[in-house]
């Protein structure tokens, strides 16, 4: 059976809509007019009467009537029904796909192909044009054709979009399951790569890779673990097409990392040569994807400056969207999701790499305000390079999630005045219901009651479909009807009532009955934490440095000098060497304060050391967005080179105090000695009691 391209996006649209389509929004977003949608119908229902399946049409409002079942099979056998044209999107990623793999195209020849004018074409050319970043062009010369201006880089990146759009992360992930490798769905697969990628080399690509994936401690999400595949996948492609990525700007720095080895095993053990013939550029640009896709850090390391960075950022992002919002947002849960999906983030940011995000439509359709709001909000807190708006869609998601559980998690009662009888006000109250779910308690009285009832009960809202006149309250006069306008008014109120996330849910202490196992578990972690704070508060010191110092270097010297007082075994040099030469970023300033802070493990330190300097005359160092900045306070933290996994979350959650805590930033700027001291104890102490639980 074939089918026209505007026939088959409008059974796509039936098919994923959860609610009801509209024939004007279908035209619109189809470029037509209604009378040509209303046309294109007749097809649609003779398609879906084939599948026992109904078009319900009324009043401009289409529906899909049938079995969940039958619905279902269709919705699978849609993708293999063929058709006789190309919609103007699949279109425009068929030219793409033919300007990045060729140059010097002929309108005549892309018309032919397509069957389509060359005035088509040409609009096609605009259009796609109007979607590509501002440093790639497509240049038409008379004589010679298209060619798109870009470079193997950007290229690549265009690529992997078109391949996003075209085969979802989730069909990939089938594909690569072994019971999902038939000979129809390898037909279906080639088909839809755009011939940009060969199916053998997206196996030995996922083979590599699985490999990789499995043997690494770190987490890696399935979207990301896909993503990884394409890009590795068009990387060979290129590379085996003779286009080389011979140098990458930041290969030098790449090469640093300790993913270059295992991007450069990849692609050795894909294109089967030696590693040390693999072209260092595209190792680099592998180690980029590498770098991108990992959302967690291993806690074998001494916390990063670049985790610090991003926990300093989100915080940024939380206090500006709250602020927004006007409503405080639950920290630690959104902190957790934020950090894991901005660290990939930035680096992604940072070396200009694009992702795609097939919800990004959907989001700014559903959440358009929330989008506008943490755009904003970004913007503002990252301003080293423009974020694409489908970073800034996955950041709403997670705003979007707390804010969805916030509100199922608010329980609002009101009282309902109606004088128009009892199916008036139960119609009202069902639909309040139905429109604010957070309504859970709703009762209808009648004027006269009004006052007994409501000084019975402690009710967060009044509605009244009649005018209460002079009242001491506050109260929304409504239509028996209930107008969107008034629906939305409603909402509103009640999510102010909520606008601070301070419920606090009073609990009875319940008795636990422990096994012996877990008894014996409960109080090692306990010895544990507690060693850990005991060595701590051991080592703690705020001491004064009077000597004006002038450098970083003399400070770091003065420093780990006077720390053989407390630990004669230190090797000074060694650890000057680690600050100064180390090239891994381990003394750093924290933008808005006057703080520096210095970490670094090193194997002549046998118990963790957190000091604190205050100097005599401030120093200059790097800060993380890698400016210069003054500091006359130094935070020190040494740990030893074999350290417990509870001691690297202790020694990591002391370092969040000088990112996260402002008062800790105060007492430290401006405090006493005693207040820092009183300050630091307190909370470490109640961390590692928390901790011990």
């Amino acid at each position: 059976m074939y089918l026209s391209a505007r026939a088959r996006l409008i059974m796509e649209q039936l098919l994923t809509n959860s609610r009801p389509v509209f024939i004007n929004e279908l035209a619109e977003d189809l470029s037509v007019s209604v009378r040509t949608i209303r046309r294109d119908l007749k097809e649609v229902e003779e398609t879906l009467a084939s599948y026992q399946l109904e078009l319900m049409k009324e009043h401009g409002i289409l529906t899909l009537s049938g079995l969940d079942s039958d619905k279902q099979r269709f919705r699978w056998q849609l993708m293999d029904l063929s058709y006789n044209e190309y919609s103007p999107e699949e279109r425009q990623q068929k030219i793409l796909k033919e300007l990045l793999k060729e140059e010097g195209l002929k309108l005549v020849g892309l018309a032919n192909d397509l069957n389509v004018t060359i005035s088509t074409i040409s609009k096609d050319l605009t259009k796609i044009e109007e979607r590509l970043p501002n440093t790639i062009r497509i240049e038409r010369r008379r004589g010679l054709g298209v060619c798109l201006l870009a470079n193997e880089v950007q290229k690549r990146s265009l690529m992997s979009e078109l391949f996003a759009q075209q085969f979802p992360d989730y069909q990939l992930l089938n594909f690569f399951q072994e019971k999902s490798r038939d000979s129809a769905t390898s037909d279906w697969v080639e088909g839809r790569l755009l011939d940009l990628v060969s199916e053998v080399v997206l196996k030995k690509v996922e083979g590599n890779v699985k490999r990789w994936r499995n043997s690494n401690f770190e987490a890696i999400s399935d979207e990301a673990y896909a993503n990884l595949i394409v890009h590795i996948t068009i990387s060979v492609e290129r590379m085996i097409a003779g286009n080389f990525i011979q140098t990458y700007e930041t290969r030098d720095e790449m090469m640093s990392y300790p993913e270059f080895p295992v991007a450069q095993k990849i692609l050795a053990d894909i294109l089967e040569m030696e590693p040390e013939f693999v072209p260092k550029g595209e190792s680099a640009y592998v180690t980029t994807h590498i770098r991108a896709v990992k959302t967690t850090e291993s806690r074998s390391h001494f916390m990063e400056n670049e985790e610090l960075e991003v926990l300093l950022l989100v915080n940024k992002l939380i206090k500006s969207v709250e602020y927004e919002l006007q409503q405080e947002l639950p920290k630690e849960l959104l902190t957790k999701g934020l950090i894991a999906h901005l660290r990939p983030t930035l680096r992604r940011l940072q070396q200009g790499m694009r992702i795609f995000n097939p919800l990004i439509n959907s989001i700014k359709q559903n959440y358009a305000d929330l989008f506008k709001v943490v755009r904003q909000a970004f913007d503002q807190v990252y301003q080293e390079k423009p974020v694409p708006d489908e970073e800034i869609g996955y950041l709403v998601l997670h705003f979007g999630a707390v804010l969805l559980q916030l509100e199922s998690e608010n329980c609002f009662s009101g009282l309902v005045v109606c004088a128009s009888g009892i199916g008036t006000s139960r119609m009202l109250v069902t639909r309040l219901r139905q429109r604010i779910p957070q309504l859970k308690k709703l009762e209808t009285v009648s004027l006269f009651e009004l006052g007994r009832k409501k000084a019975a009960g402690n009710y967060n809202v009044i509605i009244s479909t009649i005018d209460l006149g002079q009242v001491d309250f506050d109260y929304f006069l409504v239509s028996p009807i209930l107008t969107e306008r008034e629906l939305s008014q409603i909402s509103i109120f009640l999510k102010s009532l909520h606008s601070g996330y301070h419920k606090k849910i009073a609990q009875e202490e319940q008795a636990v009955q422990l096994t012996l196992f877990e008894a014996t578990h409960f109080l090692e972690q306990q010895q544990i934490f507690t060693s850990i704070g005991l060595a701590l508060l051991k080592n703690f010191g705020y001491f004064k440095l009077n000597e004006k110092l002038g450098t970083m270097e003399d400070t770091i010297r003065v420093i780990c000098t006077q720390l053989l007082e407390k630990v004669p075994s230190i090797d000074v040099e060694a650890l000057v060497r680690t600050f100064l030469y180390d090239g891994n970023w381990k003394a750093f300033g924290i933008p808005e304060t006057k703080i520096g802070m210095f970490h670094a493990r090193n194997e002549s330190i046998q118990e963790p050391i957190f000091q604190l300097f205050s100097l005599e005359q401030p120093i200059s160092i790097e800060t993380m967005d890698h400016t210069k900045m003054p500091i006359d306070r130094i935070v020190l933290l040494l740990v030893p080179e074999k350290f417990s996994q509870e001691g690297l979350e202790v020694i990591s959650y002391i370092s969040t105090l000088f990112v996260d805590s402002q008062q800790m930033i105060q007492h430290l700027e401006n405090g006493a000695n005693e207040e820092v001291t009183s300050y630091f104890v307190q909370k470490l102490l109640t961390y590692i009691e928390s901790r011990g639980k």
